[in-house]
């Protein structure tokens, strides 16, 4: 009996010594993942010129997707990290609407006319960056006169940054500007199945070549 007891009590021994050794060895690896551009010595910063803000609008039931871009953005609160984190973290930016570019003049006006011009103090779209983790952040972006969160993936590959995410244009009260839309672009927005649908859902990706020294 007495060695069916020590054998229990090595076994948890065993148990308890096991957990910690894989729980080490988890808490090394994720903090060399995240230390692994700490360590290069090098300074990581946003660069406003290779930044570049992706859309993608969606029409007709089948979901067919409108590609564009602006052209154009403004950021402040640059900072030179040691982590491309750090670097995007709290940074703030405006991007003027008539920067809009689909490569196609009669949609542009129409979206900078009858979509932004539809809403609120629209003139530019506004906003900030927090990073939530190693893969996640937050855009806290300001449309329609109101500000609303939107979540973003994020991975940096080199001195690649790149983000992804959509939003809903109806959590800035924009089924007006929405419908202000639809109306002049019911013809373009129809399908096969002879029904004319614009999306509330749109889209972002955000590509940006970190500037390092």
């Amino acid at each position: 009996m007495r060695t069916l007891q020590i054998n229990k009590n090595f076994f948890f021994l065993a148990v308890i010594l096991l957990i910690s050794i894989q729980s080490c060895q988890y808490f090394n690896q994720e903090k060399k993942k995240t230390n692994q551009f700490d360590k290069t010595g090098k300074l990581y910063s946003i660069e406003p010129k290779t930044t570049t803000v992706f859309w993608i609008g969606y029409k007709t039931t089948a979901k067919k997707a409108v590609k564009g871009q602006f052209t154009e953005i403004t950021v402040k609160n640059i900072k030179k990290e040691k982590n491309p984190r750090q670097a995007i973290d709290g940074l703030e930016f405006s991007i003027p609407v008539s920067s809009l570019f689909s490569n196609n003049t009669a949609r542009d006006e129409k979206l900078k006319k009858f979509f932004f011009g539809a809403m609120d103090h629209t003139l530019d779209l506004t906003g900030t960056l927090k990073v939530e983790n190693d893969s996640l952040l937050t855009v806290n972006l300001k449309m329609n006169g109101m500000t609303r969160s939107i979540p973003l993936s994020y991975f940096v590959d080199g001195q690649m940054l790149s983000m992804h995410g959509k939003l809903n244009v109806l959590d800035w009260n924009g089924g007006e500007a929405l419908a202000s839309l639809h109306n002049v672009c019911k013809e373009k927005h129809t399908g096969a199945d002879g029904i004319s649908k614009t999306w509330e859902e749109v889209g972002i990706n955000v590509e940006s070549y970190l500037k390092v020294e």
